[in-house]
């Protein structure tokens, strides 16, 4: 298999991480170097206060920068921290447990060599894609009624705005990142508006689910703060 030649950028953040770090970033590292000529793998450490800032820096893994927030800021900021310091012609970001089948990367890459697309969003409904996750009943009406939330208060048209994997060419990242503000989970949220007001493409990609680990977004606190936020950007957009 020929090894694509375009300089990708693949954006981990990670919030206490020790468990699991190694085991992605080395996953990582093997999936780009059999598919990439020239990558690079950006640890954001959002203020981690156990050993996961350690073993990274003991990892022998190619490629790989380390990005240290000297506190916790929220996955929101450490996304735009990574994404606006990476290199890359393409940058993707995507979660430390890496929840999402690996191949999405390359079938994002060729989205942008065959369209005019700015960006890619994974999207969990489409025909392509599969879920194989654990979520309780809860999790998913939640989820579902923060979807509903944005559709109707915001007019986002994308039904799976909160899916972990995404990725944009450097001058739509420069250009998206450069403006965003939130902080925390609903950050994905955000993009979508700033790239409908740049007037960015933004297109769809299929990807597989293959949750590792449960989703450390804590439902009695983090959603009420995603909800906030949705207000928050409404009241933005009518400003």
């Amino acid at each position: 298999m020929s090894k694509l030649p375009d300089f990708i950028s693949i954006i981990i953040p990670g919030y206490n991480e020790e468990k699991r770090i190694a085991q992605s970033l080395t996953a990582l590292s093997a999936f780009c170097e059999a598919r990439f000529e020239t990558y690079e793998i950006v640890f954001v450490n959002d203020g981690s206060t156990d050993k996961t800032k350690e073993i990274v820096e003991n990892l022998s893994t190619p490629y790989l920068r380390t990005i240290q927030l000297q506190s916790n800021q929220g996955k929101g900021f450490a996304v735009k921290t990574g994404m606006l310091q990476a290199r890359g012609e393409y940058r993707f970001f995507t979660d430390a447990d890496l929840p999402y089948d690996l191949h999405a990367i390359s079938e994002a890459i060729r989205i942008f060599h065959t369209t005019q697309c700015d960006g890619v969003v994974g999207a969990r409904d489409l025909p392509d894609s599969s879920d194989q996750s654990t979520q309780t009943a809860f999790r998913k009406l939640t989820s579902k009624a923060f979807s509903a939330l944005v559709r109707v208060m915001l007019k986002v048209d994308a039904k799976d705005t909160q899916c972990g994997f995404k990725g944009f060419t450097a001058k739509a990242a420069e250009k998206i990142f450069s403006r965003s503000s939130l902080k925390g989970y609903a950050f994905d949220v955000e993009l979508f508006l700033l790239a409908r007001t740049s007037d960015l493409k933004i297109c769809k990609v299929p990807v597989s689910l293959i949750e590792k680990h449960h989703s450390k977004v804590r439902l009695s606190l983090d959603a009420p703060m995603m909800f906030w936020d949705v207000v928050k950007l409404y009241r933005r957009r009518k400003a």
